[in-house]
């Protein structure tokens, strides 16, 4: 498991602003606190709630919103789809789900994330 945080910068249809970001391949899923959503994107009602169980093993954070964002890492801008919770410790977080699909790796010896700038060549076949 891996986890390095980073100020990066968020982009949604309404603006953009600079946000603490934790990479965490230990989520399951990409989400970003309500207020910061708020202010960054139109967010979109979810068809059913996702539940997911806390790092205590007993906890729950139920979501019922999410909206589609643009972050950027070194330089590469990422498209992705992050479910809005009401009470996240950080502002942001990139999940495994959207490290997976951009190829981030988080490098934590040297505190930073490695990128494949070759997943933005985007093919139409």
């Amino acid at each position: 498991m891996g986890v390095i945080i980073k100020d990066i910068e968020v982009e949604g249809d309404k603006g953009k602003a600079v946000l603490r970001t934790l990479f965490d391949t230990g989520a399951s899923h990409s989400l970003i606190r309500k207020d910061k959503a708020e202010q960054l994107a139109t967010i979109v009602p979810l068809a059913h709630p996702y539940r997911f169980r806390l790092g205590d093993g007993t906890s729950e954070l139920e979501v019922r919103e999410g909206c589609m964002l643009t972050f950027t890492v070194k330089g590469l801008r990422y498209l992705f789809y992050f479910l809005v919770a009401e009470n996240l410790a950080h502002e942001l977080i990139v999940g495994a789900d959207a490290m997976q699909v951009w190829k981030i790796k988080p490098v934590p010896e040297a505190d930073d994330l490695e990128v494949d700038p070759s997943v933005l060549e985007l093919w139409l076949v």
